[in-house]
C-alpha cells in the first residue's frame, strides 16, 4: 500500500479529510507503522490548529468535557483492538501515535481544541477552547472505472492513470483530466466512466469526443469511454457547466444528449448550465450560447432555448430570461444572489463548505442582495452575511445556525 502524501495525513489529523481518503489513511495507520513520518504529521496538524483563530472562542462546561472524553476514549478501545492485529514489539508505540492521532482526528470533528489552563468563571471551572474554521472547499473528485475500481484525482500524480477500450485517461498538470483515443469510435462503446465531486469539491474533465464539462459540488456525470458514431449521451446529478464540442458523421451533427433529473438536453453545439441538485425545488436549464431542446420527461413536453433564457422544470416546463451572472457565480468561484431567499443561498453554501443548516422556516423565506467570495473560510460568509442584518449566522461544529 502507497504511504499517503504528508497534507493528507495532517489534514486527517485535523479532521479535514473526505470520508473515501478516512478509510485508506486508517488502513495504512494500521499496517505500515512508519511510526517517525506519521509522528511528523500529527505534530503539524498541532501547530497548524493552534494558528486558527481564536475570535470565536469560548468556555465549555464540565459536562460538556465529559462528553468529549467519553468519545474520545471510545475511540481510543477501536484503536486498541485494532493494534491486536499487528504483531510486537512495535504494538505499544502504535497504541501510542494511533491515540495521539485519534485525539486529534476526533477534536477536528468536533471543531474544537483544548488548552491546558484551566480557568474559574462564575465559580464552576471551565476549560478554554479555540473553534477551527472551516475552509473552502477545493479540486476534489473520485473517477469510477469502468470495471469498477476508483481513483482519488485529488491525490493521483499526473500522467496516465488507465486505459480502457483502447482509451487512455490521463490527469494534467493542471488537474483537468482527459480522454486520448486512437480511432474516434470504438465497438466497446459501453463502458462508462464516471466522475463525481463530494460536498466541499469542484473538478472538470474533458471528454472523449473533446467536450468539456465542470463539476460544482456534490455532483457526478456518467459518460462512455467511447460515444456512438450517430449519438452522444451523459447522464448527471448536481450541478455541471457544459462546452459541447462539434462533431460530425459524414456530413451530418452528431447530436448530444444530456439526461438529468426527470429531463433531458438535446445539444447542437453550445454552452449551457444545468442545475439538478435533488433538494432544490426546480431543474434549471440556462443557455449561454448556441441552442437547446429541454424535454421533461414525464409528458414530453419542451421548450426551444435561445441565450439568455433559461428552462425551469418543476411541476411544469416553464421559460423565462436568465440572469447568466448569478448562475455562472460557482464556476468563478462566488456566490452571487439578487433578491434570493436565504434557504436557496445556504443550500449553496452548505455544498461548497460541506456543513448542515439549521435555519428557521420563517427565516429561511428572507430575500437577500449579495456577492461573497467563496475563497473564505465558513466564519467570514457568516458574518458577510448576518451584516445585511436579515438574520444572524453562527457556526457550531460543522453546522450554521439561523438565529433572528
Amino acid at each position: 500500500m502507497e504511504r499517503p502524501s504528508r497534507i493528507t495525513l495532517v489534514n486527517y489529523f485535523r479532521g479535514l479529510s473526505l470520508p473515501h481518503e478516512q478509510e485508506l489513511i486508517k488502513l495504512y495507520l494500521a499496517m505500515e507503522l512508519d511510526e517517525a513520518f506519521v509522528e511528523e504529521c500529527i505534530k503539524e496538524a498541532w501547530e497548524l490548529t493552534k494558528k486558527e483563530d481564536t475570535e470565536d472562542s469560548r468556555a465549555f462546561s464540565l459536562s460538556e468535557i465529559e462528553a468529549f472524553k467519553t468519545q474520545f476514549y471510545a475511540q481510543q478501545r477501536q484503536l486498541t483492538q485494532m493494534s491486536e492485529l499487528i504483531p510486537s514489539p512495535k504494538k505499544s508505540k502504535l497504541v501510542n501515535w494511533l491515540s495521539s492521532a485519534a485525539a486529534i482526528v476526533l477534536l477536528g470533528s468536533l471543531s474544537i481544541l483544548f488548552f491546558a489552563e484551566r480557568k474559574t468563571i462564575e465559580g464552576a471551572k471551565q476549560v478554554k477552547i479555540v473553534r477551527q474554521d472551516i475552509l473552502p472547499g477545493g479540486e476534489k473528485a473520485l473517477l469510477t472505472l469502468a470495471d469498477g475500481s476508483t481513483i482519488s484525482l485529488t491525490e493521483v500524480p499526473n500522467g496516465e492513470l488507465s486505459k480502457q477500450g483502447g482509451v487512455q485517461v490521463k490527469k494534467t498538470a493542471d488537474g483537468l483530466i482527459i480522454y486520448e483515443t486512437a480511432s474516434r469510435f470504438e465497438e466497446k462503446s459501453n463502458l462508462q466512466n464516471i466522475i463525481s465531486t463530494p460536498k466541499g469539491g469542484r473538478y472538470s474533465v474533458i471528454l472523449p469526443d473533446g467536450s468539456k464539462v465542470w463539476l460544482n459540488a456534490a455532483s457526478s456525470l456518467s459518460y462512455p469511454v467511447n460515444f456512438e458514431k450517430d449519438v452522444r449521451r451523459v447522464s448527471m446529478k448536481g450541478e455541471a457547466y457544459f462546452e459541447i464540442a462539434k462533431q460530425y458523421n459524414g456530413n451530418k451533427r452528431v447530436p448530444f444528449y444530456v439526461e438529468a433529473n426527470r429531463q433531458e438536453v438535446e445539444v447542437l453545439g453550445t454552452h449551457f448550465n444545468i442545475n439538478a441538485y435533488d433538494d432544490e425545488p426546480q431543474v434549471t436549464t440556462t443557455l449561454l450560447e448556441g441552442s437547446v431542446r429541454v424535454t421533461a420527461t414525464k409528458d414530453r413536453k419542451s421548450v426551444l432555448l435561445q441565450p439568455g433564457q433559461q428552462a425551469l422544470l418543476n411541476e411544469r416546463l416553464m421559460l423565462e430570461k436568465a440572469d447568466t451572472e448569478q448562475v455562472m457565480a460557482w464556476k468563478k468561484g462566488d456566490f452571487i444572489f439578487k433578491d434570493e431567499e436565504l434557504s436557496s443561498v445556504l443550500r449553496r453554501i452548505a455544498r461548497w463548505y460541506d456543513v448542515t443548516i439549521e435555519c428557521p422556516e420563517n427565516l429561511g423565506k428572507l430575500k437577500i442582495t449579495g456577492m461573497i467570495s467563496q475563497n473564505q473560510p465558513l466564519s467570514a460568509v457568516a458574518k458577510s452575511i448576518s451584516s445585511i442584518g436579515t438574520a444572524k449566522l453562527s457556526i457550531k461544529e460543522r453546522r450554521i445556525l439561523v438565529e433572528q
